[in-house]
C-alpha cells in the first residue's frame, strides 16, 4: 500500500535550501576558478553550460530514483551533498592550481566540472524525488510547486552568496557553510519523515567532510615559502567587487622587503620598501614611458588604482594625477598599506564611463584596468580608445599596460588595430623581452608620441623583486599598414577573451594559501 504524501511544508523548506546552494555554487565557483584560469566569459560559458549539464542528469536521476525508496534518497541527498562540498572546499587549493597547465579554456571546463558537476547533480535530483513525495494523483501532482519553490530559493541563494558570504569569507568557506546548510537539511527531513534509518550511513561521512573543510581553513599559515621567497600575510580587504590580500615577500640573503597587492592570486602592485626603483617591471616601464612622453607638471589620468604605486610615484615626480578604480576598497588600501601619494585624486568609477564623460585637457592617460587575469572586455574596443583620445590634450600620450599574447597573434593585433584605429596612427610596443612568447605585459604607446617613441632608458630596472640592473628598451612601431589584415576588437565584435584563451595558457599565479582570501 502506498504511503501517505510527505508532509509538504517540510518537502517545500528542503527544497528551498537545497534551490538556493545550487545558483550559489555558481557564484562560489566563480570566485574559486578566477585566480587559476580567469573569471571572464570562458569561464562563465563552462560554469553555466557544465551547470545545465549537472542538473539535466540530476533530474533524469531523480526520475528513476523516486520510484522506489523516495523517502530515504530526500533524506540522504542533501547530506551527500554536503559531504562532497566539504571535500571540494578541503582538496580545491591541491588540484585547481593543475589547470592552467592544459590551456585557460580547457582549465575552465575540467574545473567547472570538478568544482560543480557532483553537488548539482545530487541536488537536482530532489526536485524529482519532492514531486513523488507530494504528489495526489491530481493535475500535474505539486510539480509546479515544487519549481517554483525551487527557483524561489535559487534566487536568494543568489543574493545570500553575492551579499552575505563572499564579501565576508574565503570561496572556500563559503562551501563549508553551504555544506552545513545542506547536512542540517537532512537531519530535519529524517525526523519529519521518520527515515532517521537513512541518515545513519550518511550523516558521518558529511560531518566529517565539513569537519575537514574546516579545519583546512581555520589552520591558515601566516608564513608561506613560495620558491625562494617567504610571505607573509599582511591584511585581507574583501568587497563585492574583490577580495584583496596584501602580503610582505622577503628573499633570505637580500635586503628589502616588497609589499605585494593581490587580487584572485595575480601581483596588481608592488612596492620595495627599502629597495630602489619598482619591484615590477611593468611598472617600470610604463612609469619610464609616462615621464618621457609628458611634460614637467602635466596631468596624468591612470585608470586602475589597486595599490596606487603608479599613481604615487608618478604624484611624487610632480604630475598631477588622478587615477579612478571601480573597486570602492581601492583607495582606502592603497592609502592604508601602500603610501598612497596624499595629492592623488582618487574616483570611484568605470572607467568606460568616465571616459566617456571626461573633458579634454590630460596630457597622458595610462591604461592598467585588469580583473583578476583579465583586461575587462568592455575597455578593449576601438570605442573605449576613441573616449580615452577624446580626453587627451592634442599631442597627448596613451599608454595601455596589456598582458596578452605575442605580437603577430589575433587577439594581440585585434587590440593594436583597435588602439591604431581610435588614434588615427602607429602604436609604439615596449617589451621586456621582444618576441617571447606566452602571455606577458607589454606596453603599447599611442597618440603623437608614438611617431616618434623614445627609447626608455631605466637606471634601476628589476630583473626580479629584488634585484636591479640597468636596461634600454627600444620600441617596436605597428602601423596602421601593418594591421590592415585584421579588423580592430569593437563593441560589435569582440572576441578578445576567447581568442586569448585559445591562444595561450592562463598567465603564472602567485599561489598564496586560500585561507587567505
Amino acid at each position: 500500500m502506498p504511503r501517505d504524501p510527505a508532509p509538504r511544508l517540510l518537502v517545500f523548506a528542503a527544497l528551498f535550501v537545497t534551490g538556493a546552494a545550487t545558483l550559489a555554487l555558481e557564484l562560489i565557483a566563480s570566485r574559486l576558478l578566477t585566480p587559476y584560469v580567469g573569471g571572464g566569459l570562458t569561464v562563465w560559458t563552462a560554469i553555466l553550460s557544465v551547470t545545465l549539464l549537472a542538473l539535466a542528469y540530476g533530474y533524469h536521476l531523480g526520475s528513476r530514483w523516486s520510484a522506489a525508496d523516495a523517502r530515504r534518497r530526500f533524506v540522504r541527498i542533501p547530506a551527500l551533498a554536503g559531504a562532497v562540498l566539504g571535500l571540494t572546499a578541503a582538496l580545491y587549493p591541491l588540484l585547481l592550481p593543475q589547470l592552467a597547465i592544459g590551456g585557460a579554456l580547457t582549465g575552465a571546463f575540467v574545473g567547472v566540472t570538478l568544482v560543480l558537476a557532483p553537488a548539482l547533480v545530487l541536488l537536482s535530483a530532489m526536485g524529482p524525488l519532492g514531486i513523488a513525495l507530494i504528489r495526489t494523483g491530481e493535475g500535474d501532482s505539486g510539480a509546479g510547486e515544487v519549481f517554483a519553490v525551487s527557483t524561489v530559493g535559487s534566487v536568494v541563494g543568489v543574493f545570500v552568496a553575492a551579499f552575505l558570504l563572499l564579501p565576508f569569507m574565503a570561496p572556500p568557506a563559503t562551501l563549508a557553510v553551504l555544506a552545513l546548510a545542506l547536512i542540517a537539511v537532512s537531519v530535519a527531513s529524517a525526523r519529519g519523515l521518520r527515515e532517521t534509518a537513512g541518515l545513519v550511513l550518511v550523516l558521518p561521512g558529511a560531518l566529517g567532510a565539513a569537519a575537514l573543510a574546516g579545519a583546512s581553513l581555520v589552520v591558515a599559515p601566516e608564513t608561506v615559502a613560495l620558491g625562494p621567497y617567504r610571505v607573509a600575510h599582511v591584511a585581507t580587504e574583501r568587497s563585492p567587487h574583490a577580495t584583496i590580500v596584501v602580503a610582505d615577500v622577503t628573499r633570505p640573503g637580500s635586503e628589502g622587503v616588497v609589499r605585494v597587492y593581490l587580487e584572485e592570486n595575480q601581483v596588481q602592485s608592488a612596492l620595495g620598501r627599502d629597495l630602489p626603483g619598482r619591484p615590477l617591471s611593468y611598472a617600470a616601464m610604463t612609469e619610464a614611458a609616462v615621464a618621457a612622453t609628458t611634460p614637467p607638471g602635466g596631468r596624468v589620468l591612470v585608470l586602475g588604482l589597486a595599490g596606487g604605486v603608479i599613481a604615487s610615484d608618478l604624484a611624487r615626480a610632480g604630475f598631477a594625477v588622478t587615477a579612478v578604480d571601480v573597486n570602492p576598497a581601492a583607495g582606502a588600501v592603497a592609502e592604508r598599506w601602500f603610501d598612497l601619494a596624499p595629492d592623488v585624486e582618487v574616483v570611484v568609477a568605470d572607467a568606460r564611463l568616465f571616459l566617456e564623460g571626461c573633458a579634454r585637457g590630460y596630457d597622458a592617460m595610462l591604461v592598467d584596468v585588469f580583473s583578476g587575469l583579465e583586461i575587462p572586455e568592455h575597455l578593449v574596443v576601438r570605442e573605449t580608445f576613441a573616449a580615452a583620445a577624446g580626453c587627451l590634450r592634442e599631442g597627448g600620450a596613451l599608454v595601455v599596460n596589456a598582458v596578452v599574447p605575442p605580437l603577430d597573434t589575433r587577439p594581440t593585433r585585434r587590440l593594436l588595430a583597435a588602439i591604431a584605429a581610435a588614434t588615427d596612427g602607429a602604436v609604439a610596443v615596449y617589451e621586456e623581452t621582444p618576441g617571447a612568447g606566452g602571455r606577458r605585459n607589454r606596453i603599447l604607446l599611442a597618440g603623437v608620441p608614438a611617431r616618434n617613441a623614445p627609447t626608455l632608458v631605466i637606471g634601476d630596472y628589476p630583473r626580479d623583486l629584488f634585484s636591479r640592473e640597468s636596461r634600454r628598451l627600444a620600441p617596436e612601431l605597428v602601423t596602421p599598414a601593418d594591421l590592415a589584415d585584421v579588423a580592430p576588437l569593437t563593441d560589435w565584435s569582440n572576441d578578445f577573451a576567447l581568442s586569448i584563451a585559445l591562444a595561450t595558457p592562463a598567465p603564472s599565479v602567485f599561489p598564496v594559501p586560500a585561507q587567505w582570501y
